[in-house]
């Protein structure tokens, strides 16, 4: 089970995916992001590969004005929708506030991005495709790039499967932060 770790919502339980198709980003990880960016107020939140949401739904519970979860996956984009209900339910979030698609990550950018968050200044965008899929990591950040995102991307990614540190480390022009937990790493930095 996977919780929501501060804000207002902390404690909250969230549904997971019940395929094995996606990976929940750990907690180790999380709570290293969230407890050096605890407040998000006047920040939006988007997660492309959302799975659960939980990342979306931490940063809504710590005070972000508006999160987009993403998920191309038809069981992940039901658990996200049953995820934003329960929310919802719950606590006096604005149901604007939580935008839930089931789209391809690159035809989100392409598509959604502009439309969803036309200013991305104040915007962080997490990225964790699944690890093997390394061809996706670069796609996604030229689509990125191409879109001029101004805001900053969190990049996570696994030593063992997924596009080594110095690969990723490359693709942006300011690195900020580098979060690191056993294999496990998130690289936080403006592309452009």
């Amino acid at each position: 089970m996977i919780k929501i770790l501060g804000g207002v919502a902390r404690g909250f339980p969230l549904s997971t995916p019940r395929a094995d198709s996606t990976r929940p980003t750990s907690v180790m990880i999380k709570r290293k992001l969230f407890d050096w960016r605890q407040n998000l107020y006047g920040y939006q939140f988007i997660d492309l590969c959302a799975g659960s949401g939980a990342m979306g739904f931490e940063a809504l519970s710590r005070g972000a004005d508006k999160i987009a979860v993403n998920d191309s996956q038809r069981g992940a984009f039901l658990t996200l929708k049953q995820n934003q209900e329960q929310l919802l339910k719950s606590f006096k979030f604005d149901s604007a506030a939580i935008v839930v698609t089931n789209s391809d990550a690159k035809n989100w950018v392409n598509k959604e991005l502009k439309y969803q968050f036309p200013e991305t200044k104040d915007v962080i965008l997490y990225l964790d495709p699944p690890y093997v899929e390394h061809k996706i990591y670069f796609e996604l950040i030229e689509a990125l790039k191409n879109a001029n995102f101004q805001g900053e991307v969190w990049l996570e990614s696994d030593r063992l499967l997924g596009p080594k540190l110095d690969e990723l480390t490359g693709v942006f022009k300011t690195i900020i932060k580098t979060v690191e937990t056993g294999d496990h790493f998130v690289l936080v930095g403006n592309l452009i």
